[in-house]
């Protein structure tokens, strides 16, 4: 909708409700502002008589005091005492709305034409205020200012009430103002657009921010470099790595600021870099940087912060580095910003040497490191598991003159539960508490967690329960770190029943939670159910990753449900999600089992050409494919590549290969493979030794048989009724 459409749609309203505050003045209204003509005494009626006054006028009462002698004492002394004599409440109760909102009006107009802006707010303040709590139709009021015939069309008025209603949110309101200013001839001045523009973009009213800004390029007043800055800001804005950035648009900003004559300052270039580092394209952002330096452009330490942030959040870190380095040989000094972000990089990635580095170096330069900084080499600890540096560090924050705050407390809390550090956890809980901190959500969820993990079901419940009794409302993760717990002791239906109260107190699941009862059901066989689920996350908006599809296509290939597995693979690769190492080995289990081995040897070869290295469960599928068909020679290229690429075949692999041959009656070549396992470590299981047994006997080779079976016997293997009934029930028992 444009402004010029908004403001039909006002007027109709304005029309229907035009007769509660029409004012009409005569050609005598002025002679009424002289002092002689009342008796200013408050308990006495106005001695104004009706010949004085045009029908109709707001001036004009039948023997009732009116807000008249307030009105004639602001304007013959400007004073504001007497305009607060009486709240525009008080006056409605007293005088009704319509002569009331007329007199405050034309006191507004008074001190406009006298440069008291700061009186007009007030006044224009407590009208909107009152007018918004009783449900007045505030878009009213610029008519009423308009239709003051009398009064000064006076410009600072409309930006004043703009800025009024700007201040109270009513944005929809001063975008009208706006409207009907330059209705009537009148421009706001830049500044008071620059600052609608500014709120908008907070509040994310994108449709009147564009048309507020075009209606400024095409009719005035011109935008000047704040106004396009503030628009750079709203199209870069978003958390690094979302999609809300519209860089491209940023872009076109700068090229019209170009054409426009318009010079960017250090701010504007600052954000536009780091809407750039927010989409990921930090390479774009350094470039650009660069260039800018070389045209000697302003340009400051937020600039390169950008830059190396985005370079930190991409993992990295020697380019963030190099960008860091950089900024210091071209004069730019780095600030506690700059250090902080790159100690947070190193330290995220357990690399707390290099964070204690830049922190010292910190220290030389004069630069006092922030707890953020300090907070950061917390979490490196933690991660590391240096639980005993970390309390040093933890507690030397008070004499470094950084107290402890609650997420320094959650940091710490967080790497105890971890370490299954209960008593310190404790210890830590209870000082937190003395310091006035109250344990949050992330301090419960923690401690739920690390029960969780330890396989302490009922405490984490019982913390659960003492959580929400305390008053703390827990958040997605919390509950689904429960559901998780839940699915893997088998309690799936317990899980749903959380999946359901989580919603009715509106904490929405995330894919987490979906793929921990998906997960859940399909160990328990249960594909199809998990396939309801699945369908119904997608109808809540929540877009499958990788994981869940990997899920429920393992479900299905183990339920021996080849088919869904399979369109389940096409409808991912479709939706643009690339399979990973998981995805790609049940897919060739599945097909090895069912002898589709073509198939499997075509998906294993794309798992590698996308350097997903197949690991020794997958190599052992395609092994057992092969064997299964008689292929030995491919088993054995497969097994040699196994090895060479580092991985160590277990007693599932050697099995393949001794039953493959088996199965061949090269009995020579199965014994090489089984003596070759026992050599590695491999210890043959019942299946190893069955497979032998029941070739043998297949072959009539019953010494061998039975050499086998005692071998099988005397390193405590029991043999099974298969092995049994190969041998024979009496001489299998001899």
């Amino acid at each position: 909708m444009t402004l010029t459409e908004l403001g039909l749609l006002r007027n109709r309203a304005r029309l229907r409700q035009r007769f509660w505050f029409r004012v009409y003045y005569g050609a005598s209204s002025p002679s009424l502002l002289e002092e002689n003509s009342f008796d200013l005494a408050p308990n006495h009626e106005t001695k104004i008589t009706a010949e004085n006054y045009a029908r109709g006028d707001i001036l004009f009462v039948s023997g009732k005091c009116t807000l008249f002698p307030v009105v004639v004492r602001v304007f013959h002394s400007l004073n504001v005492k007497f305009a607060r004599e009486i709240r525009f409440l008080e006056a409605v109760e007293k005088y009704g709305f319509s002569h009331s909102i007329n007199a405050f009006c034309i006191m507004v107009h008074i001190f406009s034409s006298a440069g008291m802006h700061k009186e007009v707010r007030d006044l224009l303040r407590e009208v909107v205020c009152y007018c918004k709590e009783v449900n007045w139709n505030t878009f009213a009021l610029c008519p009423t200012l308009l239709e003051l015939a009398g009064a000064e069309k006076s410009v600072s008025v409309f930006e004043v009430l703009m800025m009024v209603f700007t201040s109270s949110l009513m944005l929809e309101h001063a975008v009208d103002v706006f409207v009907q200013a330059k209705n009537i001839g009148l421009e706001p001045n830049v500044k008071a657009c620059n600052i609608l523009l500014q709120c908008l973009v907070e509040r994310n009213k994108i449709e009147f921010l564009r048309s507020l800004f075009e209606e400024m390029k095409n009719y005035g007043p011109r935008p000047n470099v704040f106004s396009y800055t503030i628009l750079m800001n709203f199209y870069c804005k978003g958390d690094i790595g979302q999609a809300v950035t519209d860089i491209s648009q940023a872009t076109e900003i700068l090229e019209e600021m170009e054409r426009c004559g318009v010079c960017p300052t250090v701010v504007t270039y600052g954000t536009y870099i780091r809407g750039l580092c927010r989409v990921g394209d930090a390479e774009s952002g350094l470039k650009f940087l660069r260039i800018l330096r070389d045209r000697n452009q302003p340009l400051n330490s937020q600039c390169y912060n950008a830059v190396i942030h985005g370079f930190c959040h991409k993992s990295r870190l020697d380019d963030a580095e190099g960008v860091f380095e950089e900024m210091k040989r071209c004069g730019v000094s780095p600030d506690a910003h700059s250090y902080s972000i790159l100690i947070h990089g190193f330290c995220k990635k357990g690399n707390v040497t290099k964070g204690i580095t830049l922190l010292e170096e910190m220290v030389i330069h004069k630069i006092r490191p922030s707890l953020v900084s300090y907070s950061s080499l917390l979490g490196g600890l933690c991660l590391n598991g240096q639980m005993e540096d970390a309390l040093k560090l933890f507690h030397k924050l008070e004499a470094l003159a950084c107290n402890p705050d609650q997420i320094a407390y959650n940091i710490l809390i967080a790497g105890c539960c971890k370490l299954g550090d209960f008593n310190y956890v404790h210890r830590l809980w209870m000082e937190m508490i003395r310091n006035n901190f109250i344990p949050d959500v992330y301090n419960y969820t923690s401690l739920v967690h690390a029960y969780c993990m330890m396989g302490c079901l009922e405490k984490a419940l019982e913390l659960f329960k003492l959580m929400v009794d305390g008053g703390v409302l827990p958040n997605t993760v919390t509950c689904s770190v429960i559901v998780d717990a839940y699915c893997k002791k088998g309690h799936i239906d317990e899980a749903f029943r959380l999946l359901d109260e989580m919603q009715e107190q509106g904490i929405i699941p995330n894919l987490f939670t979906f793929n921990a009862i998906i997960n859940g059901l399909c160990k328990e066989r249960k594909a199809e159910r998990a396939w309801e689920l699945f369908s119904l996350m997608l109808s809540r908006g929540l877009v499958p990753d990788v994981v869940i599809y990997s899920t429920l296509i393992d479900g299905f290939v183990k339920q021996s449900n080849l088919k869904e597995a399979c369109k389940l693979y096409a409808r991912m690769s479709k939706s643009g999600i690339a399979p990973n190492r998981v995805t790609y080995t049940s897919l060739v289990s599945g097909l090895c089992k069912v002898n589709r081995i073509s198939e499997a040897l075509n998906l294993f070869k794309e798992m590698k050409a996308k350097d997903l290295m197949p690991d020794g469960i997958c190599y052992t599928a395609i092994i057992s494919g092969f064997c299964k068909i008689g292929y030995m020679g491919k088993a054995c290229v497969l097994f040699n590549e196994m090895v060479q690429n580092g991985l160590l075949p277990d007693v599932v692999t050697y099995t393949c290969l001794v039953d493959g041959y088996c199965k061949s009656s090269r009995m020579d070549i199965a014994q090489q493979w089984f003596n070759e396992m026992i050599k590695h470590n491999a210890t043959p299981n019942e299946v190893t030794y069955t497979a032998l047994i029941t070739a043998y006997c297949r072959l009539g080779l019953k010494d061998k048989a039975h050499a086998t079976y005692n071998e099988m016997k005397k390193v405590g293997m029991l043999p099974d009724d298969v092995t049994y009934l190969v041998l024979g029930s009496d001489g299998g028992r001899l």
